[in-house]
């Protein structure tokens, strides 16, 4: 089970993007999912802090440079999520004082994001991982008595408005595509977001 991005269960034909996307992550996925072990049988309380914190550190400028190039392109269709405020107060759940959060090391070696094609890349990445998100959580519920006020609203997220949402950043990618998107540049934005976050959990990990 992929606890970071998953298309499966979705309605509707994936399309030759979606499949594209899929196929050429695949492997920056794994790589990826080999460094978060959220859904091992041996996770601990501070082995989940630690992994919050090393999300903190990397969604936190990721969505910062998000929105600054939301702002200056075409409606999205849908509001961007801060979702590194979700971890902060997750981390303040868990004991964290606001002090060592605000201190905590932030990640430099970003994706690159100067166009519409590396903004709908990215937005891939993070959005197909709040799908994920849904099963983790059920997990931190189960094993580590975690609910939404208590440390785990980050994987919870939208909750049961996931899959819809989702459904509307695919339609808004197909939309970028048909205005002219550059296929193969949104492809090399999402490879490059999870090679990014893949070598920062590796950092974090050493």
């Amino acid at each position: 089970m992929n606890s970071l991005s998953s298309t499966a269960g979705q309605p509707g034909c994936a399309s030759a993007l979606r499949e594209q996307l899929k196929r050429e992550t695949a492997g920056l996925h794994r790589r990826l999912e080999a460094h978060v072990g959220l859904l091992e049988p041996q996770l601990s309380l501070d082995s989940y802090r630690r992994v919050l914190q090393a999300f903190f550190g990397f969604y936190t400028p990721v969505e910062a440079g998000l929105a600054r190039l939301a702002g200056a392109s075409p409606a999205l269709g849908f509001p961007l999520r801060a979702r590194s405020e979700l971890i902060a107060n997750d981390l303040l759940s868990l004991g964290m004082s606001r002090r060592k959060l605000t201190d905590l090391p932030r990640c430099t070696d970003l994706p690159r994001l100067s166009c519409c094609e590396e903004l709908a890349g990215c937005l891939y990445v993070l959005e197909g991982a709040c799908l994920g998100g849904q099963v983790v959580a059920r997990v931190l519920q189960r094993r580590l008595g975690l609910a939404k006020d208590s440390g785990i609203s980050f994987f919870i997220g939208d909750a049961e408005k996931t899959p819809a949402r989702w459904t509307v950043v695919l339609a808004w990618l197909e939309g970028v595509v048909r205005a002219g998107a550059r296929t193969e540049q949104i492809v090399a934005s999402a490879c490059a977001t999870f090679l990014a976050f893949a070598q920062w959990l590796e950092q974090w990990s050493t």
